[in-house]
């Protein structure tokens, strides 16, 4: 029993001895590679052993997550995940000669970085340079083959040009644009078969839906990635678009309102105001540009238009109503005067009196009715114009 003990005990302690030999080793091996890699190395100098060579690099683009995409100031707020990739042959080595280390992590600030700049970049950040990397713990990972990976996690705010004509069913794309600032000065080319602009990260927005992310080669090698989301249609269309909707055909109904029960100017009034509301309300969230202006703002302004147009016209159905009632009613008062002048003259002109007060009325029904037909024309005429104003919107809208 003691004996097997003995040997238990000696088998363990072996084998941590053989595996504290093992790590002191690799890891002298290490220092060995990083010595023999930075003895002569640096940063500023063309990653190639002949200088004529040009410097392939490959830019990857991971979108993460949309923070916001602000149509009124033409800006997409984005986070993504950037990675760079070139050869260093200066940083290469013979695995086999270095116990197999295939793979070392390294400070960023102690390797050749490319240029890479987005032009569409509006925040602080808008270049990857030796000092975009310096003391900011950015790492790369280098390959025995020389291969070098540079990722960042960056937050890019980015000018776009949006397309507003199609709102609340609009799809919006921004382009980005990068390029290499010293190509022509170390022949670092931005290659379109090396990168690629890639969505398999994305956290999904509750306001757009990522559609498309492509990449393409550009002149002087410049990349142009493309990213292209769908609005969700949704919250717009009850809160905005039904409501008009809605409001449209009140102002249609303001006309069957009798005119006897004295609601017309104020509802009317009432109409035209919340208009005014919504209009401003899509107004303040628009983008101020003349390029490309919404179809359903131009059917909020044409609907504002015609409230508007609809108050001047109950003002004169109104009018037309009162002036009739008010001029019978004068009439009547002077001719009650006239009869009272004399029996005699009343007696006489009894029958011309009864005959002139019924002229009157007729006169008095002839004026009432000739508003309310006016009234039921201006009916015929808002239901056609709302009913035009909101196909045409909608034709193109949707097409």
């Amino acid at each position: 029993m003691t004996a097997l003990i003995l040997k238990t005990v000696f088998f363990i302690s072996t084998t941590c001895l053989v595996a504290m030999c093992r790590e002191n080793n690799n890891t002298d091996t290490e220092f060995r590679l990083l010595d023999t890699l930075f003895t002569n190395y640096t940063r500023y100098r063309k990653p190639v052993k002949v200088f004529t060579k040009t410097v392939p690099v490959g830019v990857n683009l991971f979108i993460l997550s949309l923070k916001d995409l602000d149509m009124k100031s033409q800006i997409l707020h984005i986070a993504s995940w950037l990675e760079v990739i070139w050869t260093d042959e200066h940083l290469s080595w013979n695995s086999s000669e270095f116990s197999n280390i295939q793979y070392l992590r390294l400070p960023a600030d102690k390797v050749w970085v490319p240029a890479v700049c987005n032009l569409q970049e509006i925040s602080g950040k808008k270049c990857l340079t030796y000092g975009s990397v310096k003391n900011t713990g950015s790492e790369v990972g280098v390959e025995s083959s020389g291969l070098v990976t540079l990722a960042e996690t960056i937050e890019s705010i980015v000018s776009c040009s949006f397309n507003v004509q199609k709102f609340p069913f609009d799809t919006q794309t921004c382009k980005l644009n990068f390029f290499s600032p010293n190509s022509y000065l170390q022949d670092t080319n931005l290659l379109y078969n090396q990168s690629s602009f890639q969505s398999g990260f994305y956290l999904p927005n509750e306001e757009w839906d990522l559609v498309l992310t492509t990449v393409e080669q550009e002149e002087n090698y410049t990349l142009e990635m493309t990213i292209t989301f769908r609005r969700r249609p949704l919250f717009p269309t009850l809160s905005l678009l039904l409501p008009m909707i809605a409001l449209s055909i009140m102002n249609t109904f303001c006309f069957l309102l009798p005119i006897e029960s004295g609601e017309k100017m104020g509802m009317s009034m009432a109409i035209f105001l919340t208009f005014a509301v919504f209009g401003s309300m899509i107004s303040d969230s628009m983008p101020k540009n003349s390029e490309h202006i919404s179809w359903f703002s131009v059917y909020v302004t044409t609907q504002i238009i015609l409230s508007g147009f609809s108050v001047i016209m109950e003002t004169v159905v109104l009018h037309m109503h009162y002036k009739a009632v008010v001029s019978s009613r004068t009439e009547d008062l002077v001719d009650d005067v006239a009869c009272q002048i004399g029996t005699l003259r009343k007696l006489f002109k009894n029958l011309e009196f009864v005959i002139k007060g019924d002229s009157q009325n007729k006169k008095q029904e002839n004026k009432m009715s000739r508003a309310e037909r006016f009234e039921k024309s201006l009916l015929i005429f808002s239901i056609g114009t709302n009913i035009v104003s909101f196909c045409t919107c909608a034709i193109f809208i949707l097409s």
